[in-house]
């Protein structure tokens, strides 16, 4: 394995988003294969795995009780999921003006960063997002910073209240997600 990296380093690769582009699609693990001499084979299952700890972009009109107005008026101007609405919601300043532009509410903006936010983590579609910025953990700071089984039944209430989310997770699955997953997401976002 230290071979396998050290050949990566060698070939400009520092970093899971380089290696993620240099691993984008077949051809171009195949040419990578050729330049390094690595396996094709652990090149396809490297990429796998790398993908894996990227969530996908989530459609922002997927999201429950986002304003359609709102991503219409993103829709417009080429913005239609979270990872293209990403850049623009990092720091209150700029949401505010990206709100400004775009005459849509800040109470808007926020709610898309927030949803935003929570959806970079893995296995968090559009509905939990949705269930957990209802919720007082609603940013990906405070989720890191919880205590699971606290969180676990704030979820739990929520639910019951609004029957947002229709899956199933139990307390284990809150304690390894929170523990482990959610540790692993930078936190980026300031409010």
């Amino acid at each position: 394995m230290d071979e396998r990296f050290a050949c990566l380093e060698e070939n400009g690769i520092e970093n899971l988003e380089q290696l993620q582009r240099a691993l984008k699609t077949k051809s171009a693990i195949q040419s990578f294969a050729e330049v390094t001499g690595l396996p094709l084979d652990y090149l396809t299952i490297l990429r796998r795995e790398v993908n894996s700890y990227q969530p996908k972009p989530i459609d922002l009109k997927d999201f429950p009780g986002v304003d359609p107005d709102v991503v219409r008026k993103l829709h417009q101007i080429g913005i239609e999921n979270t990872e293209q609405l990403f850049p623009y919601m990092l720091t209150r300043q700029a949401r505010s003006e990206f709100a400004r532009q775009r005459q849509i509410e800040y109470e808007d903006m926020l709610e898309l960063t927030k949803l935003t936010d929570v959806a970079r983590i893995k296995w968090v579609g559009p509905k939990f997002a949705r269930l957990l910025i209802e919720s007082e953990y609603d940013t990906v700071e405070k989720i890191a910073d919880s205590n699971y089984e606290e969180l676990y039944l704030a979820l739990i209430r929520v639910n019951e209240e609004t029957g947002i989310y229709k899956g199933k997770f139990g307390i284990e699955d809150m304690k390894s997600w929170v523990n482990v997953v959610v540790q692993d997401v930078p936190r980026v976002i300031q409010y």
